[in-house]
């Protein structure tokens, strides 16, 4: 694992709470660096959204399936 150097940590600290900018110059590929804190929580809220999307087609598949049942 890389470590910060003092120029990305002084960024992180300016940064407080939000991510950090950063742009790759010679591929001009933009990143961006979060805490380890908020890149956990963004893939449990994706798994939850994921979750969430499935449970919402299984239910409309159901409701769609109850209102022909009796046609």
């Amino acid at each position: 694992m890389d470590t910060l150097t003092p120029e990305l940590k002084q960024a992180v600290e300016q940064a407080g709470d939000s991510p950090v900018r950063l742009t790759d110059p010679e591929t001009h590929r933009a990143f961006v660096l979060v805490s380890a804190e908020v890149y956990e929580r963004l893939l449990v809220d994706a798994v939850d959204r994921r979750e969430q999307a499935a449970f919402l087609r299984a239910a409309k598949k159901n409701a769609h399936a109850r209102l022909f049942e009796d046609a």
